[in-house]
Order: structure tokens, then C-alpha cells, then sequence
């Protein structure tokens, strides 16, 4: 299981359509979604994240913990936060941007489109995960969620 979807949805007493129309997108969609047979739009699971009250990280299934208390609710992600904390992230672990494109696999124009802050193009959640997972950042405090940098 790589999400939470199906768990938290049954946990809040709501049926798939209640989540659906919660998050703007079709039944249908979300059932692919939680079905893990189609990925969530980074801003879809933003607001799916804020409507269910959860931590990124908790509904990507990369911890157990639901420290809801450490998150601040944000409808939108800053891409200049985004931006910020991804050169942090280079930075901090020694490397250079086509370098995390080719952990990512995906080319390093994609992932510059990512970091350009004049680009309303943002980072598929998987690769967010994935970037969350390898380095033990936080998905939350790479969105600017939060001020805790890892999980």
C-alpha cells in the first residue's frame, strides 16, 4: 500500500463520492486514485491532505505518525517555498539538479520546470514522495506545510 486514501476516507465515515467532490475532482477519478491505479495531482492531494486534517507524509504512507499539530493549513503551494526548500535540499545532500532528475527518473528540464517559480507547473506528488522518501525530508516541509524539515 503506498497510500492512505481508502483508510483515512473509511476512518472519516465518508463514502468515495463525499471525497470527490471535498477535493473537486470526479468519483470516478478518486477511485483511481485510492485504487493507486492513477496518480493525485500534487494540488489535489494538497486538499485532500487539508480536508481530512493529515500530514502529507502520513497519507503517503511514509510514517505513522499524524502530527497534525506540526502543520499549517495552506490552500495553494508557494512556489518560491517550493523552490527554496528543493535547492536546500541539493545543497544540503551535496547535489546538483540533474543529478536529483536522474534519481527521479525524469529529465532535468522536468525538473527545473519543477523549480521555476514562474512556471505554475508543480511537482508530481510522486516524485514529491520520492524525493521524501530517498532524502528523509519531509513532503510537508517541502511545500512549506511545515517548519519540521524531516518526518
Amino acid at each position: 500500500m503506498e497510500y492512505r486514501f481508502k483508510e483515512i476516507r473509511e476512518d472519516n465515515d465518508l463514502k468515495q463520492h463525499d471525497v470527490a467532490t471535498k477535493i473537486s475532482i470526479s468519483r470516478g477519478g478518486y477511485a483511481n486514485i485510492e485504487a493507486e491505479t492513477a496518480n493525485i495531482k500534487l494540488k489535489y492531494f494538497l486538499t485532500f491532505c487539508n480536508e481530512m486534517n493529515c500530514t502529507m507524509d502520513y497519507v503517503a504512507n511514509l510514517t505513522h505518525n499524524n502530527k497534525t499539530h506540526l502543520i499549517t493549513r495552506i490552500d495553494k503551494i508557494d512556489k518560491s517555498i517550493m523552490t527554496e526548500r528543493l535547492n536546500t535540499l541539493e545543497t544540503e545532500n551535496n547535489k546538483e539538479a540533474q543529478d536529483i532528475a536522474k534519481e527521479l527518473g525524469i529529465s532535468k528540464s522536468t525538473y527545473s520546470h519543477y523549480k521555476n517559480v514562474n512556471n505554475d507547473r508543480l511537482m508530481q506528488t510522486l516524485m514529491l514522495k520520492r524525493l521524501a522518501e530517498k532524502y528523509g525530508y519531509s513532503m510537508d516541509w517541502l511545500v512549506g506545510r511545515s517548519n519540521k524539515k524531516f518526518r
